[in-house]
């Protein structure tokens, strides 16, 4: 299950708009919180991926 989402939000990344990333992202994060309670076992490049994202809502410094 893990890897399939990984892929999917790898794939969907690549694919994106400026303007449609931050969707993907929210809706990755979603989905990984809900079905494994955290977003701590994120793989280096994805935790970047959302890292940017939390930064951008002043999140994280």
């Amino acid at each position: 299950m893990k890897e399939s989402l990984l892929n999917s939000f790898r794939q969907e990344v690549k694919d994106c708009s400026e303007e449609t990333f931050p969707k993907y992202v929210d809706s990755f994060t979603n989905i990984w919180d809900y079905e494994f309670g955290s977003l701590d076992d994120l793989p280096y490049d994805v935790d970047n991926l959302v890292a940017d994202r939390a930064i951008e809502y002043g999140l994280l410094e």
